[in-house]
């Protein structure tokens, strides 16, 4: 028989506190939840679901919140939660940088617009390339990934614990996935684009009267769009590999902070 009296009403209020820290620092920076598209109710909701479905299963430290230790605790479950989600938003990134490096090289730089996942302002192949990896992190069931590491990381870094360095030493390391996996997604189109503005340069060279402007730009465009519609299922694949492995590099950045209990 449960007694609802003070001490209990307090127990479990301070252990629904410790659980929702790293669950709402999660939901704010992690992908397709951090969007604009997902309200701040809609976060309010999920936050708390999650919290009371895992209230029974995770067993949390009896501590006063507001003592100097339960700030420092607090601020622990802060930076996990974000460890956790911003490895993906990187992966989110590395394809953004990509989308640019493309648009960039196809000479569409200029034609941006407000993308509606973030409210700031992109290029339109960047926000095809982000559509295209949002519909692919859908379909292989990306956010029930991302759930899953975020309860798993209460096995592997319990409430209570003591924080490793290494910690935010893997995440710095982990930023070099923007690079790696943009140059991945983008080096086709890149060398091909590369190797048209070669050609360019000697039509040029072979018929000076020729109007560079009025040719070479048409067809590097069409040859961009081109060697992006050929590349997709590659590009698909390698966004795929890329969710694969944000979540391999969550995983082992965890057990490399020995937060084992």
């Amino acid at each position: 028989m449960i007694v609802l009296n003070d001490n209990f009403l307090m127990e479990r209020m301070s252990t629904f506190l410790l659980l929702s820290i790293r669950i709402s620092a999660f939901l704010l920076i992690s992908p397709l939840f951090s969007t604009t598209a997902v309200s701040l109710p809609v976060r309010i909701a999920l936050m708390a679901g999650l919290t009371l479905a895992l209230m029974s299963s995770i067993s949390t430290p009896t501590i006063d919140v507001l003592s100097p230790m339960g700030v420092v605790m607090i601020m622990r479950e802060a930076v996990i939660g974000i460890s956790v989600g911003i490895i993906f938003q990187i992966a989110f990134t590395s394809v953004a940088m990509a989308g640019e490096h493309i648009a960039l090289s196809m000479g569409l730089g200029f034609a941006s617009m407000i993308d509606p996942q973030n409210g700031s302002q992109s290029v339109v192949v960047a926000q095809f390339l982000n559509i295209m990896l949002i519909l692919i992190f859908l379909v292989t069931e990306g956010h029930h990934v991302l759930i899953r590491q975020l309860i798993a990381s209460y096995k592997v870094a319990p409430i209570g614990g003591d924080l490793d360095a290494a910690l935010f030493l893997g995440i710095v390391k982990s930023a070099a996935l923007v690079f790696s996996a943009a140059l991945i997604i983008s080096l086709p189109v890149i060398v091909l684009l590369f190797l048209v503005n070669i050609l360019i340069g000697f039509m040029t060279r072979v018929a000076q009267q020729m109007n560079i402007f009025s040719i070479g730009f048409p067809l590097t465009i069409l040859a961009g769009f081109m060697m992006v519609f050929v590349s997709l299922p590659t590009m698909g694949a390698a966004m795929s590999g890329l969710i694969q492995t944000a979540a391999g590099v969550v995983r082992n950045l965890l057990l490399e902070t020995k937060a084992l209990p």
